[in-house]
């Protein structure tokens, strides 16, 4: 078992490394589709696709140089033949013994690259991808996803590569290991899967059958990848877009000449598009489907980046009425706030606050709530208070976070002299916040602070669910604006506003 944990130890240590680097997935901050001829803000130029090549003219005083990959391939290309303006290696699988029977996998040429007079070119395969050019710390990478040529962005100071620190994992369990059969097709099996871009479908070759038994009866898997190089599993399983991504993927290695291997999900990892919005990883072909919880390997990342940025990672105890939560829920992700709802009676699982950048309880009355529900968000507010991270009571669970700041004041040896509590006024919602805020910079009126630095805000109950702006810019115009916040919408931009401008 030592042996076990420590080997797993030492591949999760790797795993994160990997992640890390300046160039890895983690720096994904863009992914543009290029038409016939494309730019965009920020461009380093203007892109042009042309007979399957695809060229950037770089614009005036931009400096740019081919990327590691692309450097190689040049440099190939010079050493095979001094005279050619072009680098178009080929790959192939190594040959395996001749004990072992493969599925018939078509080969596959590489990129070609050349270096113009103001810019680069480049020519993929369908499916390929290379890292062609970067301009300061930024890399241009070209893709070719079932035909579609797009270039993905990756930045070196990406701030969810600043942000990194681990995947987050479920604790090593050898229940999770299973001595597994592989067996090949004779021919491998094409599917047409999705992707994690909506509008993307891809094709991939089924390789062969991973079977093994488990408490669940016996599981029969389609691989990917090539037996002689390695195979690939990806999954989905009940875990997902609960603690895990929608599906994760699983290393299987070269399986032995009988067809034995490991298969062990202690080291399924999420695939990048757990990370990124512009990753375009395939889905697990239809069908695989582990029957049972995998509860091992890595969970779901709490920091994303998107369109809006770097995600905000923020737990929410509320009780709300389902058709608001329908309405509501969407906001928060369109205005980059990752949201983990939570119902303060039902979800009695202690949630630690490590990962997130805030916490919020909101409720119309503390009635319906059970002793260890009231119990436990006055120590969830106390956990943030400790923390200095963010911490919002809104409506009557103002109540947990005033009774926390108390006793945890209380505790420190603070004496604030606080008689009579502030009561709010009729017919407006009470929101009360921790001075790690600051309301005024998102455009809230600040009525009241105690003596314990709490801060008080106002709003009226009688404005419209939604608002009648529709683009991110007039949100944040008329918060600039400080103009008055006429939808619950509007208010809730300004909320995760206030939070961002924490961060």
């Amino acid at each position: 078992m030592n042996q076990f944990v420590t080997e797993w130890n030492t591949w999760r240590d790797s795993r994160n490394s990997a992640l890390a680097t300046p160039f890895g997935w983690l720096s994904v901050t863009g992914l543009h589709w290029l038409d016939e001829t494309t730019t965009w803000p920020d461009a380093p130029g203007t892109f042009t696709v042309e007979d399957d090549w695809v060229s950037v003219a770089l614009d005036s005083g931009t400096k740019a140089g081919p990327a590691a990959a692309t450097f190689d391939l040049m440099s190939k290309s010079a050493e095979a033949d001094p005279t050619a303006s072009a680098a178009s290696p080929s790959s192939s699988a190594s040959v395996p013994s001749d004990t072992t029977v493969l599925p018939k996998i078509p080969e596959v040429s590489g990129p070609e690259v050349r270096v113009e007079e103001n810019g680069f070119s480049a020519k993929l395969p369908t499916g390929g991808s290379l890292q062609w050019f970067t301009v300061g710390h930024v890399l241009y990478e070209l893709i070719d996803r079932a035909g579609r040529i797009g270039i993905r962005v990756r930045d070196s100071k990406s701030p969810l590569l600043g942000k990194f620190f681990e995947v987050p994992v479920f604790d090593p369990n050898p229940d999770f290991v299973f001595l597994a059969k592989f067996t090949p097709f004779e021919t491998a099996q094409v599917h047409t899967i999705k992707t994690a871009q909506d509008d993307l479908n891809v094709e991939t070759a089924a390789v062969g059958v991973v079977s093994f038994t488990s408490e669940a009866g016996e599981v029969k898997l389609l691989a990917t990848g090539n037996p002689a190089s390695g195979l690939q599993l990806d999954f989905h399983d009940s875990t997902n877009d609960a603690t895990t991504p929608a599906w994760r993927t699983l290393d299987l290695g070269i399986p032995n000449q009988d067809g034995s291997l490991v298969v062990d999900f202690n080291r399924a990892v999420d695939y990048p598009f757990a990370f990124t919005a512009f990753a375009t990883c395939p889905a697990p072909i239809a069908g695989n489907v582990v029957p049972f919880d995998v509860t091992a390997g890595e969970r779901t990342p709490p920091f994303y980046f998107s369109e809006a940025g770097i995600n905000v990672p923020f737990l929410f105890y509320v009780w709300w009425d389902e058709d608001s939560a329908k309405v509501t829920r969407p906001w928060y992700e369109r205005f980059g706030l990752d949201i983990t709802l939570l119902n303060p009676n039902h979800d009695d699982v202690a949630r630690s606050l490590v990962g997130f950048d805030g916490v919020a309880m909101s409720g119309a009355e503390v009635t319906p709530l059970s002793r260890k529900a009231r119990s436990r968000l006055i120590k969830v507010a106390t956990e943030a208070l400790t923390s200095r991270i963010p911490v919002i009571g809104i409506g009557a669970y103002a109540e947990f976070v005033i009774r926390a700041q108390r006793e945890l004041r209380e505790s420190e040896g603070y004496v604030d002299g606080i008689e009579d509590e502030y009561a709010g006024t009729d017919g407006r919602l009470l929101i009360v916040m921790n001075n790690e805020l600051a309301p005024k910079t998102a455009g809230f009126d600040v009525v009241h602070t105690d003596a314990s630095g709490l801060l008080y805000v106002e709003m009226p109950y009688d404005i419209p669910l939604e608002s009648d702006f529709n683009e991110i810019d007039e949100f944040e115009a008329a918060m600039d604006a400080d103009a008055p916040i006429n939808s619950w919408q509007e208010f809730d931009y300004r909320m995760v506003s206030l939070i961002r401008q924490h961060r």
